[in-house]
C-alpha cells in the first residue's frame, strides 16, 4: 500500500469519463488513486489525443507537475467511478516528513511507469524501422 490507513478516508470522487485533470493546466496537487481506474492521455497536436497509461489503484499521476511547477503534461479522465486523493506541495512535503519512506515508494511507482514507457518507445522505434524496411522495398 502506497500510504497509511489514516489517509485512505479522505478523497475526491469522479464519475466515468470526467475529466481530474486537463493537459496544459497549471500546477497544484498530485493524485493518489484510492479506487478505480484512471486513464492518461496526450494531445501532441494530431487530430486525437493518444492514450499513455491506465493507472489504478495506489499508482501516483500529476506529480510532474507538482515537483518542477511546470503546466500540466497529460489529461486524466476516469474509467468507471474514480476516488484520488489530491496532495499539493505542502501536503507532500509535511507527508514526508511524518513518513520519509513515503517518497521511496512514490519513487518506486515513477520507476516502474518509467521503465513501461521505455519498453512502449523501443517497441514503437522496432515498429519505425520495419516500416522503413518494407516501404524501401515497395519502392520502384
Amino acid at each position: 500500500m502506497l500510504f497509511r490507513r489514516g489517509k485512505a478516508s479522505l478523497g475526491k470522487s469522479f464519475q466515468d469519463g470526467e475529466t481530474i485533470v486537463k493537459q496544459h493546466d497549471p500546477p497544484g496537487s498530485m493524485f493518489i488513486i484510492l479506487e478505480g481506474r484512471v486513464q492518461i492521455w496526450v494531445d501532441d497536436g494530431d487530430k486525437e489525443p493518444f492514450l499513455v497509461a491506465v493507472l489504478g489503484k495506489d499508482n501516483v499521476f500529476g506529480s510532474v507537475a507538482l515537483y518542477d511547477g511546470s503546466p500540466r503534461i497529460s489529461t486524466a479522465r476516469a474509467i468507471g467511478r474514480v476516488r484520488v486523493l489530491p496532495v499539493d506541495k505542502r501536503g507532500f512535503l509535511q507527508w514526508l516528513g511524518e513518513d520519509p519512506t513515503f517518497a521511496l515508494r512514490i519513487m518506486l511507482k515513477m520507476s516502474e511507469r518509467i521503465r513501461t514507457l521505455i519498453a512502449q518507445l523501443v517497441s514503437l522505434r522496432r515498429e519505425v524501422r520495419e516500416l522503413r524496411q518494407k516501404v524501401g522495398r515497395t519502392r520502384p
